[in-house]
């Protein structure tokens, strides 16, 4: 795993001094070795993570007698089967690499080569004879790219936003319409960034940027993977959804460098356990952590299942397990400066725990995620479906009516999620009732401290043409929800800790396959995930397909009435309205004291402030 950074400055060319600035804001990212280059006002720079022939893959990497420079940051799978096709084609190698590979590739084919790649990436490509600059990120996500692109000239790319803003002419205005979605949905949906001008590189996407003229045409390669509805029978979806994941998660086992799988109490995780058990060479090293809170501790699930698999394992299992005390408040402006622009999943603070105690054993560790987007494992699904279905039994005010007969007591708890399920029956359209359900806290909690941010709160959502709403759901939840929330805090906590993380569901095959299944496949009869459970169901310890999926959450609510408190005030009335002055301070610490009397549970809002509060200004 690495870190990539570049700009380009016709009137302020970048120098050694800069490029190597960059290297060290991405440091954690790539510890192992850096490198820049430099072509007139073109400067790259490269930190590396080093995983895959580990004394041959330095970059940048030249190519063409010096003609192209790439700067990767990710891994290609295939790359020994793409290696061998070039052989064949008369190409030599001096290194054992997937970056010369694709380098390689790139100069034969430039981005036509992208949909032939098996793994996640982010990457720029210079042709310094034609003085273009390719940069492509993966179909799903999994690694972040962020860029600007200025009328007077001015380029810059870099895989941290706070790398970025290093970068010569990057603006540096506050877009108020992405504070708003922050305070919504507590990130930030790509393409838009806090900053007015600068973007995210949607999944699936390249862009290629011509130093000369200045045009940037946009190539959207992810469209040519076709999605076409399976006709197939369950036992035969099966099969093949084990044959599958089990030559996806071989795949992801190829490394130089010591591995492990991140096991949890649920059933991704323990799918991918078993797979990765089975085709080890070795003991398989797996890592949990544990609270010392019941309601979200999961150790003894996670000790079930790891004694389960290791009779299953032919080498064994190393189970390492940790209890953590994830309350650390000092470790949110830490967290808060890894992720550069504001970000408030607040299961953050385990994951990081978790990268951090893996990283401790090894340096790289495969994880179940993109599961329950490729194969229905959240139960909003549900939700949103039963709702289609009883939304023509009653007008929207009596679903209000019977909502607001409920207390004001948080989502979290269970009259709460009832309330919150009576006012979605209120909203017209699936669409507006998905983002309803996605974000946290109704608009005007928003309007309410920063007035300024009520023109742009009224967000509306265009769900993916499927035939059936639940697909719907899952595709415009692998295109938003799960590279902005989750795959975001995944590739920053990890890389936080200098951990590589891979991330077997999201193989291009085993997404293409799980997103042309019908949804009865994946959510039958009450059940998630059903193909998994059934597919597996001889690995798995009885009873864990069928477990209520937990979630990696925190008791943030809990704390900002307690250990918290103090803190938290002082953040939200000293530190906020300081260094952001729309929000109102006697709004927020309404707030404040509203979910203090535990009649309200104000934690989201709250907690998605208290990020704000550690970042400055001109973030």
């Amino acid at each position: 795993m690495c870190g990539i950074a570049g700009c380009f400055n016709p009137q302020s060319p970048p120098g050694e001094a800069l490029l190597q600035s960059l290297c060290r804001t991405m440091r954690q990212r790539g510890p192992d070795a850096h490198g820049v280059y430099l072509d007139g006002a073109l400067g790259l720079a490269h930190t590396r993570l080093s995983v895959i022939d580990l004394d041959g893959g330095a970059q940048p990497m030249h190519g063409g007698e010096g003609r192209y420079t790439l700067v990767f940051n990710g891994e290609i799978f295939n790359f020994r089967e793409l290696r061998a096709e070039l052989e064949q084609a008369g190409e030599a190698f001096r290194t054992k690499s997937d970056t010369e590979v694709l380098l390689k590739l790139l100069i034969r084919e430039g981005a036509n080569c992208l949909p032939r790649l098996n793994g996640f990436f982010a990457f720029a490509f210079y042709d310094a004879e034609g003085k273009t600059l390719l940069l492509a990120r993966d179909c799903h996500g999994v690694k972040p790219l962020y860029y600007f692109h200025l009328p007077t000239g001015e380029f810059g790319f870099a895989s941290r936003f706070a790398t970025l803003t290093l970068c010569p002419g990057c603006p540096d205005q506050i877009s108020l319409p992405a504070l708003a979605d922050y305070l919504a949905f507590q990130y930030i949906p790509a393409p838009a960034t806090i900053r007015e001008g600068v973007r995210k590189l949607l999944p699936g996407t390249a862009v290629e940027f011509q130093l000369e003229t200045g045009a940037m045409p946009e190539i959207d390669w992810g469209a040519q993977i076709q999605i076409k509805p399976e006709t197939i029978s369950y036992e035969d979806a099966c099969e093949h959804v084990r044959t599958l994941l089990s030559e996806a998660v071989k795949r992801r086992l190829n490394a130089d460098v010591p591995l492990g799988v991140f096991l949890s109490g649920g059933l991704d995780s323990a799918v991918v356990t078993a797979l990765a058990a089975r085709h080890s060479t070795a003991p398989l090293e797996c890592f949990s952590i544990g609270f010392d809170d019941p309601r979200y501790d999961e150790s003894a699930d996670c000790k079930a299942t790891a004694a389960h698999l290791a009779t299953l394992a032919p080498h064994g299992l190393h189970h390492h397990i940790r209890t953590v005390q994830p309350q650390d408040f000092d470790l949110l402006p830490k967290l808060a400066a890894e992720f550069g622009e504001p970000y408030a999943d607040a299961s953050m603070l385990p994951s990081y725990f978790l990268a951090a105690f893996a990283r401790e054993h090894v340096t790289v560790a495969l994880s179940g995620d993109g599961a329950d987007e490729l194969f229905g494992g959240y139960e909003r699904y549900r939700a949103v479906d039963l709702l289609q279905n009883l939304r023509s039994f009653a007008p929207g005010f009596l679903w209000s009516a019977a909502a607001a007969c409920l207390p004001d007591s948080g989502e979290r708890s269970r009259a709460g999620r009832l309330k919150r399920f009576l006012r979605l029956g209120a909203v017209s359209g699936t669409g507006a009732r998905y983002d309803a359900l996605m974000t946290h806290f109704a608009a005007d909690s928003i309007g309410m401290i920063a007035p300024d941010l009520r023109p742009h709160l009224n967000t509306k959502r265009t769900l993916p043409e499927t035939a059936e709403l639940m697909a719907s759901l899952m595709e415009d939840d692998l295109r938003r929800y799960l590279p902005g929330d989750v795959l975001t805090k995944v590739d920053v906590c990890s890389m936080a800790a200098s951990l590589e993380v891979r991330n077997p569901f999201l193989d291009p095959k085993v997404s293409k396959f799980a997103r042309s299944l019908p949804v009865s496949f994946k959510i039958h009869d009450g059940r998630r995930k059903r193909i998994l459970g059934d597919t597996f169901a001889k690995e798995l310890p009885p009873g864990l397909a069928e477990r209520r999926k937990r979630g990696f959450g925190v008791p943030v609510a809990a704390w900002f009435r307690t250990v918290w408190h103090d803190r938290l005030r002082s953040a939200l009335l000293d530190g906020l309205p300081e260094r952001w002055p729309m929000f109102d301070r006697a709004a927020v610490e309404r707030l404040i004291d509203e979910h203090q009397t535990g009649g309200k549970d104000r934690s989201y809002l709250l907690f998605s402030l208290l990020m704000l509060s550690f970042q400055g200004k001109n973030i």
